[in-house]
């Protein structure tokens, strides 16, 4: 049996155009995900194709090095 890690989230509000809302309700009814997952993936591939790779979602943000100097 795996161990099913909960993910750190926070909830926020944006506001969306109809067609980009209507399109993220068909991705996430033919994927069987909800939108902000598929938000969240979005993202994800588009940081990644300009060079950044974000944390996983299902472990604690880094704190910055600067935080852990005296």
């Amino acid at each position: 049996m795996s161990i099913r890690r909960r993910r750190i989230t926070r909830s926020t509000g944006v506001t969306l155009e109809l067609a980009v809302l209507e399109y993220l309700r068909e991705l996430a009814e033919k994927d069987d995900r909800d939108r902000s997952f598929c938000i969240n993936q979005i993202v994800r591939e588009h940081a990644e194709r300009n060079g950044r790779t974000l944390a996983s979602a299902t472990q604690p943000p880094r704190a910055p090095a600067a935080a852990y100097q005296e």
